[in-house]
């Protein structure tokens, strides 16, 4: 797998988001740009290899654009 970057945003807000199934990502970012809700940091850093990070899922999103690029 090829270095990807992760992106770690900090939201502060009223709603409760314990089920984020239930929320959209795209909501909520518009409410802290808004301003109905605080975002309070937002870092970027490059990984290496994903598959280490703690938070990398597993996911085969990122296996299409690697096929796509070859």
């Amino acid at each position: 797998m090829r270095k990807l970057n992760k992106t770690t945003i900090v939201i502060w807000s009223d709603p409760d988001l314990t089920h984020p199934e239930e929320y959209e990502l795209e909501d909520l970012a518009r409410e802290a740009e808004s301003g109905l809700a605080y975002c309070s940091s937002c870092t970027t850093e490059t990984v290496l290899d994903p598959e280490k990070d703690p938070h990398w899922d597993g996911t085969e999103f990122f296996d299409d654009f690697e096929s796509e690029e070859e």
